[in-house]
């Protein structure tokens, strides 16, 4: 009689072999013994299985490599949105961000979160902002014209008179003090001579061009109306604004850091890799 065909080697069978060869250490012709296989047939299963578990594990390690980049680009995204609502006033997110692949995705993946109804908000927020710094702005005018012999000029020119630094001073005061700082309180008034004339500054802002003998009442004026304008009523809507934006604004970023800082999404997106 002629030898009986073993049976075709099962996908569970090849597991043992290889379990015993990786566990126990046991050698080709010891497990070909043990199961009445050649030893031909076990090492060309031993091979199989070796080679199919590489290729599984280099498929893992480039998707696991792919799903990191995925990751990493959606929070470089996050940090160009974050810093792109982090200015002291509200703002509309840029059209180049709400373009950008990574918006839509970074919407997917997070879809139920309250991130994108406060950005709504905050854009939102804009419009009355801005209303509410132009009537402070239209006050400071009527209380330069009603209160100083002085015109507000140019900042580029060379006129004598209040700058335009006058108007933008007080604004950001307003805004400062709205949101819990200090302003321009503390600060010291500046001068620099141009030519013969004196260029007035408090901070970062210039606020005159004036002859030396007019210096130092426009520094009285100036710190007069930092001390009334909190209490215009122009400045009771800016105050609004300003405590809306910040806790909006600080919603946002606590959210946008949380993501960063964990470095990683939950949800899937149209770009995920698998």
């Amino acid at each position: 009689m002629g030898r009986k065909k073993k049976p075709t080697v099962s996908p569970e069978l090849a597991r043992k072999w290889l379990s015993r060869r990786e566990e126990y250490g046991e050698s080709v012709p010891q497990i070909a013994r043990a199961y009445g296989y050649d030893a031909r047939t076990v090492r060309k299963y031993l091979d199989l299985l070796s080679e199919e578990r590489e290729e599984r594990e280099a498929r893992q390690a480039v998707l696991r490599g792919a799903l990191e980049r995925h990751h990493a680009d959606l929070c470089s995204f996050i940090e160009r949105l974050r810093d792109d609502i982090s200015g002291r006033a509200p703002t509309v997110v840029s059209s180049t961000l709400k373009r950008d692949p990574l918006y839509k995705a970074l919407q997917q993946h997070i879809s139920r979160w309250p991130l994108w109804k406060d950005i709504e908000k905050l854009e939102q927020l804009k419009e009355p902002f801005d209303s509410a710094l132009q009537a402070v702005s239209k006050r400071v005018r009527k209380e330069v014209k009603k209160r100083s012999s002085l015109n507000l000029v140019s900042s580029s020119g060379s006129s004598i008179g209040l700058l335009e630094g006058w108007i933008d001073s007080i604004a950001f005061h307003l805004q400062s003090t709205a949101s819990g700082g200090r302003g321009l309180k503390g600060v010291d008034y500046s001068k620099k001579e141009v030519e013969s004339d004196i260029l007035v500054q408090r901070g970062a802002y210039t606020i005159a061009l004036v002859s030396q003998d007019q210096a130092r009442e426009v520094e009285k004026l100036h710190s007069s109306m930092l001390d009334e304008a909190p209490n215009w009523e122009e400045s009771a809507l800016l105050f609004k604004c300003v405590e809306d934006f910040t806790k909006i604004q600080g919603n946002i970023k606590q959210q946008l850091t949380k993501i960063i800082l964990r470095r990683i999404l939950p949800g899937r997106c149209i770009y995920c890799p698998f």
